[in-house]
């Protein structure tokens, strides 16, 4: 490993405190505050749920800039607006409960998704190592994708401890006066001024990967375009659905013949799946071209789908679905930021994904109250093939990109 290699591994556990930290206490927070807020402000739970909606737009729509910037001065001048944004935000509504406030609140969180969380992040790991950017991006959403089971059960006891307020008041309190200087403190240590790209490592790479590794296609012109049109609509097709359904999923298994009790143990195994299948993608990814890997992902989807209205057995279709469905996604979740590193190169990486998270962020944010449409006017089994279309959508499209964007064969050792 390259000294530039070992700097951002030691790197990548600090990004992902901060990303752990501004996900558990934005996106996650209300699922167990709601109910509090919603009778102190005034709210029903539609409108406290409204907040995450703002926030993922807003980054959607502040993205295509953030990369811009990003791209032009580093990632580390703008990692500290997301814990300062963040902690603003929570101490104004904790100081000034009222609709008002929070929707104010989730603004900020929306402004520093882009500047820094995901894009941010991302692109200071691509842009200090391009070469190992897989893998460290790959670690640090393994490690994020722990936030959820860390801060339900903290923002439980925060609450029951200091009720939403005072909850509100610690992690405001956390997010100024231990991620801002942790941030400031990231930017003067590690710099990403310029990309950089680690050394070669004297050890002759093996054939596995040297394909995983291979060099981006040369695409120019109007057939880059085509391959970044199809690569947003795969991912952002493939998202609305890992976004929407998820919510929903419950739901849909208590209408194939589970109790509600099962229903939900089934469902609460998706963290542990999703979990699971990014430790094999950070372990064995390197394996594959991220491109391989991307179409086998979305390939199972629509077929785990369709499982839950076969002929099978309710439980036993659950059970693989959860487990194949939610890792499937967990993968890609990470294939979305290192996908556009291997196909375009790290030149003008965070330009390139801050212009594919508008469409996406803007699909996201739509997808669960989408869904809850459908299920309330045509009931779980057409939530189940809105998702199905929008996979095979995203299918259609990973198709089309794998035949234009196919990497260069690498030839073996003789």
């Amino acid at each position: 490993m390259s000294p530039t290699q070992q700097s951002s591994m030691r790197l990548v556990p600090l990004l992902a405190l901060g990303q752990i930290f501004g996900w558990g206490t934005t996106y996650y927070m209300p699922s167990v505050l709601a109910p509090a807020l919603s009778r102190d402000l005034g709210l029903d739970p539609t409108g406290i749920y409204l907040g995450v909606t703002i926030m993922v737009a807003i980054g959607g729509l502040a993205a295509p800039t953030a990369g811009r910037l990003i791209d032009t001065h580093g990632a580390a001048r703008f990692m500290p607006v997301a814990p300062a944004a963040i902690g603003l935000g929570h101490l104004l509504v904790a100081a000034v409960p009222s609709a008002t406030t929070w929707y104010v609140a989730w603004v900020l969180h929306g402004i520093a998704m882009p500047l820094g969380l995901t894009l941010a992040a991302t692109t200071f790991l691509t842009r200090r190592g391009a070469a190992d950017a897989r893998r460290t991006i790959g670690i640090m959403t393994l490690l994020v994708g722990f936030a959820p089971s860390a801060f339900w059960p903290l923002t439980a006891l925060l609450e029951a401890a200091f009720d939403w307020r005072g909850t509100l008041l610690v992690y405001g309190a956390i997010e100024l006066l231990v991620l801002l200087p942790l941030q400031i403190w990231i930017g003067r240590r590690w710099t990403d001024r310029e990309p950089e790209t680690s050394a070669p490592d004297p050890r002759a790479p093996s054939t596995e990967d040297a394909a995983a590794d291979a060099p981006p296609p040369v695409l120019t012109g109007t057939t880059r375009a085509i391959a970044i049109t199809a690569m947003v609509i795969a991912f952002t097709a493939q998202g609305f659905a890992s976004w929407g359904l998820p919510l929903h999923v419950i739901r849909l298994f208590e209408d194939l013949g589970l109790d509600h009790g099962t229903a939900v143990t089934v469902a609460a195994a998706s963290g542990a799946a999703t979990i699971g299948a990014r430790t094999l993608e950070v372990a064995f990814g390197h394996r594959l071209h991220p491109l391989t890997t991307t179409g086998l992902a979305i390939t199972v989807l629509t077929p785990m789908l369709a499982l839950l209205g076969s002929p099978l057995d309710p439980l036993t279709s659950a059970w693989i679905f959860i487990v194949v469905w939610s890792g499937a996604n967990g993968i890609l979740a990470v294939l979305r930021m290192t996908l556009p590193l291997s196909l375009f190169g790290a030149n003008a990486y965070g330009t390139l994904v801050g212009r594919m998270s508008l469409p996406q962020n803007l699909a996201f944010s739509a997808a669960p109250a989408v869904f809850a449409v459908v299920i309330d006017r045509g009931g779980p089994t057409a939530a189940l093939w809105l998702a199905i279309a929008a996979s095979l959508t995203a299918l259609v499209a990973a198709v089309v990109l794998a035949r234009i964007a196919r990497p260069p064969e690498v030839a073996a050792p003789h």
